[in-house]
C-alpha cells in the first residue's frame, strides 16, 4: 500500500500522533511494535504494511486513507483543496462582479448619451416641422 519512498504518509502519521499528544513509545505499544520499529515508520526507513497502517489509523482515530492522503476523502470539509477552491471561487466571483458593475455603469452612461441624442433629434425634427409649417403658411399668402 505504501512504500519507504512516500514521505507524505510518514509525515501525516507523525503529525496526527503529535497532535493527539501520543508518544512514539505509547503508539508503538498500542500497535504491538517496539519503539524503534515504530520510529522507523515515522522517519521513513520502514515500509508500511497494510495491517500496521490500519492499526495505526485506528489508534489515531482516522481512516487509512487519511494517513495516505493527509485528509479524509469522505469528509468534504477536511479536503485542503476545498479552501483553495473557495478562495479561487471567491476571487473569480468578485472579479466577475466588478466586471459586471463596470459594464452596467458603461451601459448606463451610453444609455444617457443615447437619450440625449434622441432628445436632440426630436428637437431637430420639431424645428424642421415648424419651418415646413411656416413655409407652407407663407406660400398660401398672396
Amino acid at each position: 500500500m505504501a512504500s519507504k519512498l512516500d514521505p507524505q504518509i510518514k509525515n501525516n502519521i507523525a503529525r496526527l500522533r503529535a497532535g493527539l499528544k501520543i508518544s512514539q513509545i505509547d503508539m508503538a505499544g498500542r500497535i504491538g511494535m517496539d519503539r524503534n520499529a515504530y520510529r522507523n515508520i515515522e522517519v521513513g526507513k520502514t515500509a508500511l504494511v497494510h495491517e500496521k497502517l490500519d492499526s495505526i489509523a485506528i489508534n489515531l482515530g482516522v481512516s487509512p486513507e487519511s494517513l495516505i492522503l493527509g485528509y479524509n476523502p469522505l469528509d468534504v470539509d477536511s479536503d485542503p483543496r476545498l479552501e483553495d477552491f473557495k478562495k479561487d471561487y471567491t476571487l473569480r466571483s468578485r472579479e466577475e462582479h466588478e466586471t459586471s458593475v463596470r459594464e452596467i455603469n458603461r451601459l448606463i452612461a451610453e444609455n444617457a448619451e443615447l437619450k440625449d441624442k434622441v432628445h436632440f433629434l426630436k428637437q431637430a425634427l420639431d424645428d424642421k416641422n415648424q419651418i415646413i409649417k411656416f413655409l407652407k403658411s407663407q406660400k398660401k399668402q398672396p
